[in-house]
């Protein structure tokens, strides 16, 4: 079965937060997305983001207006 481009391109973003850590915000996923020659949209930014972190790969930071993401951890999971 073939992943979705959807899927591939969360897959992707998951390596990359893995890769480079740090805090994760739709605009940090945009700026990625030009640099890699795709068209940024916030709200798919925002949607990989909140779609990666219900899936347990992300933990959730700050308010509505201020959120970041961050990598998962063991502590987070305890």
């Amino acid at each position: 079965m073939k992943a979705t481009s959807r899927e591939q391109r969360r897959a992707q973003l998951l390596d990359t937060i893995r890769t480079h850590g740090g805090r994760w915000t739709s605009g940090r996923v945009q700026e990625l997305r030009r640099l890699t020659g795709e068209a940024p949209c916030r709200t798919t930014a925002r949607m990989d983001l909140l779609a990666l972190a219900r899936r347990g790969h992300l933990v959730q930071h700050g308010p509505t207006d201020g959120r970041y993401f961050t990598l998962r951890t063991r502590k987070d999971r305890a």
